[in-house]
């Protein structure tokens, strides 16, 4: 069966982050290591966005091109981009924010004083 993947930190990660089961520097070591992961993905989301916009650009260009300035082609046009931003959105939440917010929110409840420090 098929699935939409979310990105989320284990339930083992987040009780032993939380309970405060790790030292300072494994704690360090652990931010250093998602925040690497973290930046790789927010990069693939950019570019996954330009490549969307542009490709509805072109399309949105090729229809215009072909029928002319009609009211159908602007909505069309404002239809496909706000779907294309809606989906852009859920996939950002789904790969980056439930990731970084679960993190966040583990190391404010084990480690208050590291909390500014290890944000992702």
């Amino acid at each position: 069966m098929l699935g939409i993947h979310v990105n989320t930190l284990s339930r083992a990660q987040r009780e032993t982050i939380g309970c405060r089961l790790l030292s300072t520097g494994e704690l360090l070591e652990l931010h250093a290591a998602l925040d690497r992961a973290q930046r790789l993905r927010r990069r693939a989301w950019r570019r996954a966005a330009v490549l969307s916009f542009a490709l509805d650009a072109v399309l949105l260009g090729m229809t215009a091109y072909a029928a002319g300035p009609t009211p159908a082609v602007a909505f069309a046009a404002l239809a496909v981009t706000a779907l294309i931003a809606v989906c852009l959105a859920a996939a950002w939440v789904m790969a980056i924010g439930v990731y970084a917010g679960q993190f966040n929110r583990a190391v404010e409840r084990g480690y208050p004083e590291l909390a500014d420090r290890c944000r992702l």
